[in-house]
């Protein structure tokens, strides 16, 4: 077949299908095109989810009559005039692709009226064949119909969701223009029925209509600059982020916005994850609409004709004043715990806590109050049920890890607590929050050396991960192989699992309990945020699943060693995912609990 030119009706099909992928697109554009023509008010009617219609109407400058016929026109656009214009583009506009695109896909009729004009003027499109323009009654402003959307391109309209799917995701749509431009009114109906009624307001305000008002209490405002000549300007940033407990189970409510405009950037969403480390469960999503305002020239918006990815200068500059923006307005809440917790006085342990399976299960005849001693006394403690899991080599190892020069009272409560007296009070402890702290700490350390020492499987353990888990647990081998999980997919919703990480299988967790809980997990790993963001994670979930639990019956030296790895790890306070290890009870907080006088000391 020789090489010819298409035709321009087949180019502008071929641009919609990038630009016009469903009616919350064709929306987006035509409100975008609105902003940049000054409106003050949008509105957005819908019927049929957008798939019959959809009608945008503004009170913006309007275009003139003779730059109609250019309007329709693939690569006419009134944004940029030259290269220079591109570099630092500042309008939501400037392909100079949406309408063509659309008027290609589906019935298009524009009618705009300028200030100053006696009377409006109209064009139409229909599969990319144009009429017009010609007189038409419209007051100051621009009116945009799309009918019939996809109606030349049966196989694009059978693709599309449901009326009730298409409408949410344009209501979305409206939602990510509305945050980014706070003193604009939109209103959005559908079939009739206001969805969508926003008035010009201040910042947070919006943000509080966008993200609920339920939420509003636990919103905390940012206000943060750092300069960056290599960005030839300061990065600032504002908006909200929720508290933990404004967390959501999934990341509707994230909303990142760079010069008024909504993108999606994973490497930016983990640096606000990365705020939250420690204070937070890593499977549910913080809330959050942040603003981030940089020189045009320091993002090249010019990298999908959705416009919705950027390219940044230097994006690791804008990570860290994310992630330090929202840590402030975290700790400003009092939520960044930094202090310690007292330590027991024992020496630095030599070995990890070796926990095993078999320890969990041991306990003390006496069952009552412990001290813990030097080892020579330790060894002596009787034991209602031989630990049958752990080497001898491993019991003198966690028993040298607690010899202590001076005793230290302490009690299990319930197989889950251990109370601790220290100083002038006492101190509660939750054991698997902090075993888990412990462990996650120990394999990261472990993970930054070498990759995790493996176990082969004699046969390989087949789990069935459920639907669309083969693609992310694949996405996510590299990191899982220098975990020691060796997996392959073995059909449609199947893993075969030919290796684990020995760290697991000593203790007891199975590959299904495992790869099922990785795969129902929203891991993703690509780029190297992104992948250190998922290594980390499931470091938490591998120290999770194998500490101990409430419910675990722990020997006086096991808890003693517990305690003297609590002052060697940086993060006592908190486990992995973000709950308290611990409280204190001071001796002045139990008089006042008993009605006395507290006595000075």
């Amino acid at each position: 077949m020789p090489i010819r030119l298409l035709p321009p009706e087949l180019v502008n099909q071929i641009a919609a299908g990038e630009v016009v992928e469903r009616p919350a697109s064709v929306v987006k554009e035509l409100v975008e095109n609105a902003l940049d023509a000054g409106a003050a008010r949008v509105s957005v009617e819908l019927e049929g989810g957008g798939a019959d219609l959809i009608r945008v109407s503004d009170d913006g400058g309007g275009i003139a009559a003779e730059d109609l016929l250019l309007a329709v026109t693939a690569h006419a656009t009134s944004k940029i005039a030259s290269f220079d214009d591109l570099e630092a583009v500042a309008s939501y506009g400037f392909r100079g692709e949406a309408l063509a695109s659309i008027g290609s896909v589906a019935q298009l009729r524009i009618t705009s009226r300028r200030a100053g004009d006696a009377h409006a003027h109209a064009i139409e499109v229909d599969g990319g064949l144009v009429s017009g323009p010609r007189p038409a009654a419209g007051a100051p402003g621009t009116v945009v119909e799309v009918r019939t959307l996809f109606r030349n391109v049966p196989a694009r309209r059978k693709f599309l969701r449901s009326q009730a799917a298409e409408t949410g995701r344009v209501h979305d749509a409206i939602d990510s223009i509305a945050l980014g431009a706070p003193g604009i009114g939109f209103r959005l109906s559908s079939d009739g029925r206001t969805i969508v009624d926003l008035p010009p307001q201040d910042e947070r305000t919006r943000c509080v209509q966008v993200l609920g008002a339920g939420l509003a209490p636990e919103l905390l405002d940012l206000s943060f600059e750092l300069e960056a000549p290599e960005l030839h300007g300061p990065i600032r940033i504002s908006g909200v982020v929720g508290t933990p407990a404004a967390a959501k189970a999934s990341a509707r409510n994230q909303w990142l916005l760079i010069n008024g405009r909504s993108i999606e950037d994973r490497s930016l969403q983990h640096a606000v994850r990365e705020a939250f480390r420690g204070l937070m469960d890593p499977s549910v999503h913080p809330v959050y609409a942040l603003f981030i305002e940089l020189d045009p020239r320091a993002v090249d918006m010019n990298v999908h004709p959705a416009k919705t990815e950027v390219r940044l200068r230097f994006p690791s500059l804008v990570h860290r004043a994310i992630r330090r923006a929202v840590a402030q307005a975290l700790e400003r809440r009092g939520l960044v715990v930094t202090e310690r917790l007292p330590s027991v006085e024992h020496p630095e342990p030599t070995l990890p806590l070796p926990l095993g399976v078999g320890q969990r299960t041991i306990v003390h005849a006496d069952g009552g109050i412990a001290w813990a001693r030097p080892m020579a006394d330790a060894a002596l403690e009787p034991a209602s049920e031989p630990a049958a899991a752990v080497s001898p080599a491993g019991r003198a190892a966690s028993l040298r890890a607690v010899d202590a020069s001076a005793p230290v009272r302490f009690m299990q409560v319930d197989h889950a607590w251990i109370v601790v007296e220290e100083g002038d009070g006492l101190t509660v402890i939750d054991q698997h929050a902090l075993h888990e702290r412990v462990m996650f700490e120990d394999l990261q350390a472990r993970i930054e050396r070498n990759p995790l020492e493996r176990q082969r499987l004699l046969v390989p353990e087949l789990v069935d991960c459920g639907a669309g888990a083969i693609e992310r647990i694949e996405a996510l081998a590299p990191i899982l192989d220098r975990l020691g999980l060796e997996c392959t997919p073995a059909g449609a919703r199947t893993i075969a699992v030919h290796s684990m990480p020995s760290f697991l299988v000593e203790r007891g967790v199975g590959a299904q309990e495992f790869l099922v809980s990785i795969a129902a997990s929203d891991l993703r790993a690509d780029d190297p945020r992104a992948a250190e963001a998922a290594l980390s994670e499931v470091l938490d979930l591998m120290a999770c699943k194998a500490a101990v639990k409430a419910g675990d019956r722990l020997t006086n030296a096991e808890i003693a060693a517990l305690l003297a790895r609590r002052s060697t790890i940086d993060r006592p306070d908190r486990c992995p995912h973000g709950r308290p290890t611990a409280f204190r009870l001071t001796t002045a907080d139990l008089e006042r609990r008993f009605g006395r006088s507290v006595s000075p000391r």
